[in-house]
């Protein structure tokens, strides 16, 4: 974790659950959000958020000193990066709820508009750097799924664990993204259902890696 992500976490720790804090915080993450959405990183002004959420700029900026904090915040809090990863019992049922989540997410204007934002950057800003550690983040809490199924006994310990989760995420993103196709849910099952059955007989270990 960067240190500028350590950073906006820590700010965000300890924030009541209910309470005039916690109001104040959801607002100006909601203001932010919506932002980004309708006119991008580079054009966001941090006195439009506070307009919107309806407090003062020094509120935010005792919270988030700069405005790459106060979207990263933003953007792990709509995201779900703050929830926790699923545990149904199964990686194929942990797998499923994780691109369920991700879908939902992308399917939303807001959802949308965000995810091609971190995933196309603006080159030449600090959103690119932005961009990088929540993929970082995602992909280490997908991760841990993976990890979470070997220590079960669910797949061979050697299986590489990025290839199960580009096998998965790659194709359902694309489509999604990129060809703004609909992928049904049971496409998804067994798209799921396919590689975690490819890996549970070694396939991907690193051994293969000369064919």
């Amino acid at each position: 974790m960067s240190d500028l992500t350590l950073g906006a976490h820590r700010r965000t720790v300890g924030v009541r659950n209910g309470g005039r804090s916690a109001r104040v915080v959801q607002s100006v993450l909601e203001a932010v959000v919506t932002q980004l959405a309708r006119c991008g990183y580079a054009a966001l002004r941090v006195d439009d958020v506070a307009a919107i959420a309806g407090v003062n700029k020094t509120t935010i900026y005792r919270r988030w000193p700069t405005k790459c904090e106060l979207v990263g915040e933003a953007l792990r809090s709509v995201a779900g990066h703050h929830e926790p990863v699923p545990d149904t019992g199964t990686l194929r049922g942990d797998l499923v709820e994780l691109v369920r989540r991700a879908l939902a997410f992308i399917r939303t204007d807001v959802g949308g508009a965000i995810t091609r934002l971190i995933t196309l950057g603006e080159a030449g800003t600090e959103i690119d750097v932005l961009a990088k550690g929540l993929k970082e983040e995602s992909f280490a809490r997908r991760l841990s799924v993976i990890e979470r199924a070997k220590s079960r006994g669910e797949l061979p310990k050697d299986v590489p664990a990025n290839l199960i989760l580009d096998a998965i995420f790659a194709p359902v993103f694309s489509r999604t993204l990129r060809f703004k196709e609909v992928v049904a849910g049971a496409t998804v099952a067994s798209l799921v259902d396919l590689v975690v059955t490819g890996a549970e007989h070694g396939g991907g270990r690193r051994h293969r890696s000369h064919i």
